[in-house]
Order: structure tokens, then C-alpha cells, then sequence
């Protein structure tokens, strides 16, 4: 995607035109940032959004009951004593989801920080360099993109365990050739702009031009690709935490959750111990993409 701003590269240092241009890009942010506010899908997914991440910072405060430690009559029904049920060990559903955002929400950004972080980077090294660098590279890229995402997750996670900061790194590696593709073609479309011509006629180093000029011309792309990695993560860390290779029960963890109560409780009948995890992963992906996909209607506007 493309300014239509003058870039700030073509602008004396410290003139009246780059003053000018600060403040329409100022400006720009501004009227970006009023018509995200004008639609309703951004409105909704930040709500859901904010609820869950205060969730996730107070959960123990927010919540009823210790989602481990207090315990009532098992297999509650959801009513007026339990909102959501109760367990097979009479903890109270509602409790066990609000404090279980508290992982997914550690982990999901996180991972999705790290593969944009290194997706830019590579990005813009196969975009601008082009030539046997981004013809290897990108061979490898488009090898390792048609290979399930969730099976290679838990190949990994199997060999190197389960911890936090494993599943974090596994994620993340899973994500940053998809933001390295997407990254690289909009630097395709910036590279011989004018702006970066005038850059390499005045000398500029090649790292200069990435990150300085290039760079800021692509935080669009960018804002979008975080948020679209945020929402994948959520799924991909509860779809691993549900495979085994994350928290393990009884932590409160949603994937978790889901994994010690689908087969047996819904079987019985007690369909509430998964079905209300479950609801929350869901909540929580299509806010984020809610979000997303008002942060890129704003942007091609």
C-alpha cells in the first residue's frame, strides 16, 4: 500500500515542507483512527477484546471463586448458584474461564510480536535485495507454508517441550514466514518508487533505506499483519494447549479446559465444562479479527 503523501525522504531536514508533512501525517493518523471508531465491528471487537484482557490482568479479583481452590457440589447445572457449572470437582466453571485468559493472552501477543518483528526484517531484506536471496529464501518460505501449522506446532513442542516460552518460540516460527511473504511483496511494490531512488542517489547505506524509508511506508501492512497473527495465535496456542503440548489440567487454561472435559463430560451430558471454554477461544478470535479487518478497510480507504 502505497502514501500518497510526499515520503519524508524527499524533504529537507528541519524545513517548513517537512513540518508540513509531519503534521498531515498527523492528521492522516487522526482521521484514521475517527472512522475506526465510526465501525461498529471495530467497536465490538474492542469491547470483547478489553473485557477479556482485564480478565487476564484481575481474573483472581473479577472472579467469583478460586478457579482451583473453592470447590461446591459437583456438576452443577448452570443456574443462580453457578452462572456456568461446575466441574467434575464441583469448581465453578465461570471462575476457571475468566482467570484462564490469563495464559492465552500472555502467550498469543507475544508470539505474534516476535514473527512480525522477524517477518519485517526478512521481509524487506528478500523485498529489496531480490536477486538469489529471495529466490532461495523464498523457496524455503513457500516449502514451509504447505506444511500444517498445528502438526509442525506439536512435532515441536513434543521434542522440546511444553513450557511457555517453548510454545511462544514454536508459534512464532510458525508465523514469521507468513508475515515475511506478505511484508516482501509490499516492498516490491516500494522499491522503485521515487523516494527510495532519491535515497540511493544521495548515497543512503541499503539497511538505511529498509528501515528508515521503506519501512515507515509499510506500518499499515504491518498494524494489519499483527493483528490478523494476534487472532491465529489465540487458536493455534488453545488448539495445542487442547492437543496436550501447553498448560496441562487443572490449570484453568480455556485449551486446557476443553481437553480434560470434552470426551468424558459431554458424553454424560454435562455439556457446560467445554462448551463455555470453547465460546470464550471463539469470542475472543473473532474480536481480533473483528478488529482487523476494520483496521484494513480504514487502510485501503
Amino acid at each position: 500500500m502505497t502514501s500518497t503523501l510526499e515520503p519524508a525522504a524527499n524533504l529537507p531536514r528541519g524545513s517548513v515542507r517537512d513540518a508540513k508533512y509531519v503534521s498531515e501525517r498527523r492528521q492522516a493518523r487522526q482521521e484514521r483512527w475517527r472512522l475506526l471508531r465510526r465501525r461498529p465491528s471495530f467497536v465490538i471487537g474492542g469491547v470483547i477484546v478489553v473485557w477479556w484482557t482485564l480478565c487476564a490482568l484481575f481474573g483472581t479479583w473479577i472472579a467469583p471463586k478460586h478457579p482451583e481452590n473453592d470447590r461446591i457440589e459437583p456438576y452443577l447445572k448452570p443456574g443462580a448458584k453457578a452462572l456456568f457449572g461446575t466441574d467434575s470437582t464441583g469448581r465453578d466453571v465461570l471462575s476457571r474461564v475468566i482467570v484462564g485468559s490469563r495464559d492465552v493472552l500472555r502467550s498469543a501477543p507475544a508470539a505474534a510480536l516476535i514473527s512480525v518483528a522477524l517477518g519485517v526484517t526478512i521481509g524487506l531484506i528478500l523485498g529489496y535485495f531480490g536477486g538469489w536471496i529471495d529466490l532461495v529464501f523464498g523457496r524455503i518460505i513457500d516449502a514451509v507454508l504447505v506444511l500444517p501449522a498445528v502438526l509442525i506446532g506439536l512435532l515441536a513442542t513434543t521434542m522440546l517441550g511444553n513450557s511457555a516460552p517453548v510454545v511462544v518460540g514454536v508459534v512464532a516460527a510458525l508465523f514469521t514466514p507468513i508475515v515475511a511473504r506478505t511484508v516482501r511483496s509490499a516492498v516490491l511494490a516500494e522499491r522503485d518508487l521515487d523516494y527510495v531512488t532519491s535515497a540511493r542517489l544521495r548515497g543512503e547505506s541499503s539497511w538505511f533505506i529498509m528501515f528508515r524509508e521503506i519501512l515507515p511506508n509499510l506500518w499499515g501492512v504491518i498494524v494489519v499483519e499483527l493483528t490478523i497473527r494476534i487472532g491465529f495465535a489465540i487458536f493455534t496456542i488453545a488448539t495445542l494447549a487442547f492437543l496436550g503440548a501447553g498448560p496441562q489440567p487443572p490449570s484453568p487454561d480455556w485449551g486446557a479446559q476443553v481437553q480434560d472435559t470434552y470426551a468424558s463430560d459431554i458424553v454424560s451430558g454435562f455439556w457446560w465444562t467445554a462448551v463455555f471454554p470453547s465460546l470464550a477461544i471463539a469470542s475472543l478470535v473473532i474480536a481480533v479479527n473483528l478488529i482487523a479487518d476494520s483496521i484494513q478497510a480504514v487502510a485501503e480507504d
